[in-house]
């Protein structure tokens, strides 16, 4: 029995949610078990590691919220999503860039706050020490550029900039569908405006409590599923532990027949 405020959903978007989750994590599992004998990783797989986990997160973010009744909320994460998948490309894209990206993605913050006036004391000891244990782990090529960066950072509206000039320029090389839908998402951070009325089954109705939207429902875990599949599967590639005939079987059995349904 369904219980007030919440909407189960349908068995086959169920079962395409949890395909893409269990993919999502093998493909963990077996990028950690590739890396586990080494005492520190390389800088590009721990930045790939912290996007991944945040996507499946969010991607199961996106189902509670679909079944508790608000969906019209859900192209924020999906956005999010996507942020995640251009950051995924921006450290993976160019192999021989990889741990410089991995080590802007995860050090840029880090810099920022040291060079940050009102930063507390020891706090900034704390990041500084943070900042150069990343900086060992670099090879010797990349070790010049990252003294340029911190010597000469200022924050930018996305930390891969130079090296990429925005999300939009990173997803046209991506060879797949995400830039159309990058671009359909943008509107989701405009005050989450036209986003909340896409995804509202009824946008005319002032209603603020939580209904059931089983169109947009399943718009939502579509295009959610569809963002970690392809995240995973860039990782994979990158980290050498893609499967990619379980990645083509569900795009194929799961993702493209969800087309005739959205």
């Amino acid at each position: 029995m369904e219980r007030k405020g919440y909407w189960r959903l349908p068995e086959d978007l169920e079962k395409l949610h949890d395909i893409v989750i269990d993919y999502a994590v093998e493909i963990h599992r077996a990028a950690t078990e590739k890396f586990e004998t080494q005492r520190q990783g390389p800088l590009s797989h721990g930045a790939l590691f912290a996007l991944h986990w945040r996507s499946i997160v969010i991607h199961r973010s996106v189902r509670t919220l679909c079944e508790a009744g608000w969906t019209p909320t859900t192209p924020i994460l999906i956005r999010t999503l996507l942020d995640i998948v251009v950051s995924c490309y921006a450290v993976a894209s160019k192999p021989e860039d990889a741990e410089y990206m991995g080590f802007k993605f995860r050090g840029s913050f880090l810099i920022q706050s040291i060079k940050d006036p009102d930063t507390a004391p020891a706090l900034r000891e704390e990041n500084s020490k943070q900042l150069e244990s990343l900086r060992g782990q670099l090879r010797e090529n990349d070790i010049a550029r990252v003294s340029d960066l911190i010597r000469d950072y200022v924050p930018r509206s996305y930390w891969y900039r130079p090296e990429f000039q925005s999300p939009s320029a990173i997803l046209k090389n991506a060879k797949n569908d995400l830039d159309f839908m990058y671009r359909q998402f943008s509107g989701s951070t405009h005050g989450g405006f036209i986003g909340t009325a896409l995804f509202d089954d009824s946008p005319d109705m002032a209603d603020i409590n939580p209904q059931e939207h089983p169109r947009r429902s399943r718009s939502a875990v579509v295009a959610s599923s569809r963002i970690l599949l392809d995240i995973s599967y860039l990782r994979g590639q990158f980290e050498g532990v893609a499967n990619e005939a379980e990645y083509r079987k569900i795009l194929t059995d799961q993702i493209l027949p969800q087309k005739m349904k959205v």
